[in-house]
């Protein structure tokens, strides 16, 4: 009889039994957290360059600390005689990394498995983070150091909704759902303008490299005459580390051809440089010297448009059509896409760094937008039907 008894598995306890935290506290934990550890860590840097010698009093440096913080978020600081508009854009994203971060451990912490909860998640997580945000804004205010509290909160809000979403949504078994939803000619045009745009930056990155290694000695110069000491010099590579995309996104209007100013005076394009006095930032060692440059630079200006061709190809690749008017179509989208994407990131990635001549640093941003939507499209047209004819296919 006993070997007919089915084996009765043991009840749960209720008081051992795990509960899942409800996704909105988490993105709350989540959120003020992330805040907290992000001026923290901007406040410990400034105080290490305080300690260094680089400041006046700890308070001083602790306000700087958290004005620099705040310019990650796209603050804006009023300061005596101008405004310092530009986001080091370093610390943008990782402010958008963490906030990525902390909305997948929320939407894990809490078992998020619909598209609902994750969103719940996401609101939570960037009302917290930006409610921090304001504190932070509204402590470090001063007359000769004010940041823009309407900025702070819109762009925090933004995106710290985008990138927590995001991060929770991976953690849903919604997400293979939503992303099918996409229709396929969407899917591939967007693959092809992230490409595309993703080349022209590598090929950015590239240029500068070069172009610092070509000016070594400059480097050197400039460095040895800072004298950031042991403690300094740790702060400046940090501070370097966090301006290092802007300055390629900087190189990126150079090849798009209107180039830039860095500074009254101060204009660098491929054909011409003009040079007057610029920041103490090492990367602008990668200047070259005034004048007329070597025509074999004027080479790069095909740059944008060889970029083109390979958003215009990845796109086709991706989900192949079989007609050479779809084909040249979905390429011209997906340049006209990275061309775009590619002028947005160059018009945030300049700005304002002080007062006078200071004003007037980064590229003409229309001018850079005509390029840029123009030799990716025409590119993307060439990488579409290129693509086309390599695959060998008649239309139907």
């Amino acid at each position: 009889m006993t070997d007919l008894l089915s084996r009765i598995a043991p009840s749960p306890d209720p008081a051992t039994e795990r509960v899942p935290a409800p996704g909105w506290l988490g993105g709350l934990v989540a959120g003020a957290a992330m805040a907290a550890a992000g001026v923290l860590t901007a406040m410990g840097l400034a105080v290490l360059g305080w300690l260094g010698g680089g400041g006046a009093s700890m308070t001083g440096a602790l306000r700087v600390g958290a004005d620099a913080w705040l310019l990650a978020h796209g603050s804006q600081l009023r300061i005596d005689g101008g405004t310092i508009e530009v986001m080091p854009l370093g610390a943008t994203v990782a402010v958008g990394w963490l906030a990525y971060r902390g909305g997948r451990w929320a939407a894990r912490v809490a078992g998020a498995s619909r598209a609902v909860d994750a969103a719940a998640v996401a609101a939570t997580y960037a009302c917290a983070y930006t409610i921090g945000a304001l504190v932070v804004a509204l402590m470090a205010s001063h007359p000769s150091a004010e940041p823009s509290v309407v900025r702070v909160v819109s762009i925090s809000a933004l995106l710290t909704l985008l990138a927590a979403g995001i991060g929770a949504i991976r953690q849903t078994d919604d997400l293979d759902a939503i992303v099918a939803r996409i229709p396929d000619e969407v899917r591939a045009t967007g693959l092809g303008a992230v490409g595309g745009a993703a080349t022209l930056v590598a090929a950015a990155t590239l240029v500068l490299v070069v172009s610092l290694i070509a000016h070594f000695g400059a480097l050197r110069d400039l460095v040895v005459a800072l004298d950031p000491g042991l403690v300094g010099g740790l702060v400046l590579v940090i501070v370097c580390l966090l301006v290092l995309p802007n300055v390629v996104l900087l190189t990126v209007a150079v090849l798009l051809g209107p180039g830039i100013s860095i500074g009254t005076g101060t204009s660098v394009t491929l054909s011409e440089v003009s040079v007057g006095p610029m920041p103490a930032i090492p990367w602008f060692a990668a200047v070259p010297t005034s004048g007329s440059q070597p025509a074999a630079l004027s080479a790069l200006a095909a740059v944008p448009l060889v970029c083109g061709v390979v958003a215009g190809a990845m796109a086709v690749r991706r989900c192949p059509v079989y007609g050479y008017d779809r084909c040249a179509l979905r390429g011209v989208l997906a340049g006209l896409g990275g061309g775009l994407l590619v002028a947005g990131l160059v018009a945030v990635s300049a700005g304002a760094i002080g007062p006078g001549r200071m004003a007037d640093v980064g590229p003409d941003r229309l001018a850079c937008l005509a390029v840029a939507v123009t030799a990716l499209g025409v590119g993307g047209l060439v990488g579409g039907v290129g693509a086309r004819m390599l695959a060998g296919r008649h239309a139907p």
